[in-house]
């Protein structure tokens, strides 16, 4: 049978194009379920990596823990053997039983400690004393010699006195950095090994599905999901021996009793022992079963079009070479039209297809990020995380910012003027506030943001220093800032309602509320504004509040080191605090809040609490001790004196920045210009923010906002001195574009609204 052109075209291009499709999906499966089980594979050693982190958090804080205990002076008395008497030694040993007793019951985790002297044969624990105890119970004895300072043993069984358990034991020296030989005794302390198997079974929550163990150096089992395994020595075993070769993490795959299975390992940097976690291979791919069915689906579904394309392809292409060759030949036949290629256009979109899932399934991992984020912004405001240091390595991954004290919860709404947003914009709107609210919130502090769906964002604020009402103000600052941003670039109205200033995490849900009811009096402040809830709630006490507005003057003259107005001001408070009738505790009180907000002040310009509180250890006695005010007056007065010597002596150390002064010219010149902030003096001065923000700190003892508020206030104060122009003229000439914020900002500084200001500096001078 004579095979045509068109036929022969047919069996060659059709087996070259179906070798080429199925060596195509196979690459495809190859790579895509490859990527998978490397992912898999990574995922199984990230939680050994959990498991070693976790373990080691917790040896680390058990070696601490025996270290400070061991600081005791009757740890002393009792590792060298040294008593005045018999009395003296039965007080050390009660002292030191109780001691030992009270850290146990302090510390669950730990099931017993064991103190050892070597000079006595001694070993006590707290439940019982050995004098001179046998090597039957005295089993630290063996490790007195060890080379190292301190050794963690494998599991073992350990009796305490009172019953015998399966430990892991810390044996420290004593002293704690002797040498052998020079050893006092040894200290050891015990972690049950079921202690050691919750904290694995913590990482796993959903369970293991296979064997977890751990190994030491020498192949014995520390612990192990079959407890039948305990005090085995597995260093036989071929694989195993391939783990304690091998100094670092790793995985492999080998058949154990018939089934497939997949080992993960890794080496503790801290112990040296090896983590072991052995898994059925079945249970460690299953998650990619589907992926792998659905690509030989499409595999076969793939084949059978490119049959039938092929046959449609030859139908409208190689058709009109059968004709050609009939031409030819001498048979007249009529010419056919050739046809598009539609089977390969087809071949070309499912390719498409595979590239674009293969770059949603990587978008997806990092599109986590920002949920993540969400998820534990919404937690920390709801209160249901409240442990800064245990969601601290969260925070480093997701790549945020924070400080462990110091907290502001702010709640944000975001509108339009005239116009009612659908929920697009609203989500984009508040997309670029928390984005411009991040860029200058992280200038100088910490915080973030996140939207809280409705058109409302909450913002986290957290500072390195101050006071609550010096962290109060520079957050008001901030916000004028966003909202000016906000509305001169994107015509947006902004309402922030700005709960207290909270030192502890588990507070923030308590701010967050705060903020949440400033914003409800919108309606009064109108929309547009930055209300805090300090507007909404006035001072308990009105005597006490006037009179500690009092101390500003006093602390601003001891930082500028002028004795004279120093004392004067502290003389000032004083008889005003006579004069107002105040009962003695609340005088005491006043002397107390004095000398916390000087050791604030010098703190802030950077001599350390150390060197500033060294004069003050008999302070609160000596007051305590005062028999009338003017007593009171004078220890206050020589402890700011001693202060502000040491903050001239602090300045005569530091010398001059060209730069800084350079910085300071610029900002008196153009101070009364409302969009003057730290990222125009970056540009100015072809610097970054951070570096600028560090230069004012060192040089002007204040950061950037601290030091625009003041410069603006006095230049207020001096410009109401003339009361033929009007308070929001004065806003306007120093720089504030809502007066509202200047009325505020003027309020906290100085304790007078602009109005009293005045007034006060209006009336006559008494003779």
């Amino acid at each position: 049978m004579r095979t045509s052109i068109s036929g022969k075209a047919m069996m060659i291009y059709g087996i070259v194009f179906l070798f080429i499709i199925a060596l195509t999906f196979w690459l495809s499966y190859a790579g895509t379920v490859g990527r998978l089980q490397k992912d898999l594979q990574d995922a199984n050693l990230a939680l050994l990596k959990q498991v070693d982190s976790k373990i080691e958090a917790a040896f680390r804080q058990t070696e601490k823990d025996l270290l400070s205990m061991a600081e005791g002076l009757e740890f002393v008395y009792f590792m060298n053997n040294s008593y005045s008497d018999d009395g003296h030694r039965y007080s050390i040993y009660y002292t030191l039983t109780n001691r030992l007793r009270e850290f146990i019951s302090n510390n669950p985790n730990y099931s017993s400690v064991f103190a050892y002297s070597h000079i006595s044969g001694d070993l006590m624990t707290e439940e019982t004393y050995l004098k001179q105890a046998s090597s039957e119970f005295n089993w630290l004895a063996q490790y007195l010699d060890m080379p190292e300072y301190f050794k963690w043993l494998t599991t073992q069984k350990v009796w305490d006195g009172h019953e015998t358990q399966d430990v892991i034991t810390l044996v420290r020296s004593f002293p704690s950095l002797s040498s052998p030989g020079f050893r006092k005794g040894l200290m050891a302390i015990s972690i049950k090994e079921a202690q050691l198997s919750q904290m694995i079974k913590a990482i796993y929550e959903d369970g293991h599905a296979g064997q977890f163990f751990i190994l030491d150096a020498e192949g014995n089992v520390v612990t192990h999901d079959d407890k039948n395994q305990l005090y085995r020595n597995m260093k036989s075993l071929p694989y195993i021996q391939s783990i304690l070769r091998d100094p670092d993490s790793g995985s492999f795959n080998v058949k154990l009793d018939g089934i497939q299975e997949s080992v993960f390992y890794r080496t503790s940097g801290y112990t040296g022992w090896k983590f072991v976690s052995i898994m059925p291979e079945s249970t460690v791919f299953e998650p990619i079963k589907v992926t792998r069915n659905l690509l030989l689906t499409f595999a076969v579904v793939m084949f059978f079009l490119a049959l039938a394309a092929l046959f449609y392809v030859n139908r409208w292409t190689f058709k009109p070479l059968d004709r050609l060759a009939g031409k030819l030949s001498g048979v007249n036949k009529r010419r056919g039209q050739g046809a598009e290629s539609i089977g390969l256009r087809n071949l070309e979109l499912i390719f498409d297809e595979m590239v674009t899932d293969r770059e949603h399934l990587e978008q997806h991992v990092r599109d986590s990020k920002p949920m993540l984020k969400w998820k534990i912004m919404m937690d920390v405001l709801n209160g249901n995380r409240s442990d800064f240091h245990a969601m601290y390595h969260h925070l480093e991954f997701l790549g945020i910012h924070m400080y462990s004290e110091r907290f502001i919860v702010c709640t944000a709404e975001i509108g339009k003027e005239g116009e009612q947003l659908n929920p697009r914009d609203e989500t984009l709107y508040t997309y670029m506030f928390c984005n411009v609210a991040e860029e200058l919130i992280r200038t100088e502090h910490a915080g973030l943001a996140i939207d809280l769906g409705g058109g409302r964002a909450a913002v986290l604020l957290s500072f390195a220093e101050g006071d609550a009402e010096q962290n109060h103000l520079r957050t008001l600052v901030i916000l004028e800032l966003i909202l000016d941003i906000m509305k001169r670039q994107f015509g947006l109205t902004v309402t922030v309602g700005v709960g207290k200033c909270r030192m502890e995490m588990k507070e923030i849900p308590s701010s967050f509320d705060e903020s949440q009811k400033a914003l409800h009096y919108k309606m009064i402040f109108g929309k547009h504004s930055v209300i805090s809830v300090d507007d909404l709630q006035p001072p308990n006490r009105q005597d006490y509040y006037k009179l500690s507005r009092m101390i500003d003057p006093v602390m601003e003259a001891m930082r500028q080191t002028d004795r004279v107005k120093m004392l004067a001001y502290l003389s000032d408070t004083f008889r005003e605090a006579v004069g107002s009738n105040l009962p003695p505790e609340l005088i005491r009180q006043l002397c107390y809040d004095l000398v916390m907000k000087s050791l604030q002040t010098v703190k802030a310009i950077g001599i350390e609490p150390e060197i500033s509180m060294g004069p003050l250890s008999s302070f609160y006695d000596r007051i305590g001790k005062c028999e009338n005010w003017k007593d009171a007056e004078r220890v206050v007065g020589d402890t700011l004196e001693g202060l502000a010597s040491q903050i001239e002596e602090k300045r005569n150390q530091r010398g001059k920045n060209e730069t800084i002064e350079r910085m300071l010219d610029y900002i008196r010149e153009h101070y009364q210009e409302y969009d003057l902030s730290l990222d125009r003096l970056a540009e100015m001065f072809h610097l970054t923010p951070p570096y600028i923000s560090r230069l004012f700190k060192d040089h002007t003892e204040s950061n950037f906002i601290d030091y625009m508020i003041e410069i603006r206030i006095k230049a207020a104060m001096e410009l109401l001195k003339n009361k033929s122009i009007k308070v929001n003229d004065v806003s306007g000439a120093v720089g504030y574009a809502n007066t509202r914020s200047f009325l505020r900002t003027f309020k906290k500084y100085t304790g007078l609204t602009p109005t009293e200001y005045r007034e006060h500096m209006s009336k006559p001078v008494p003779s």
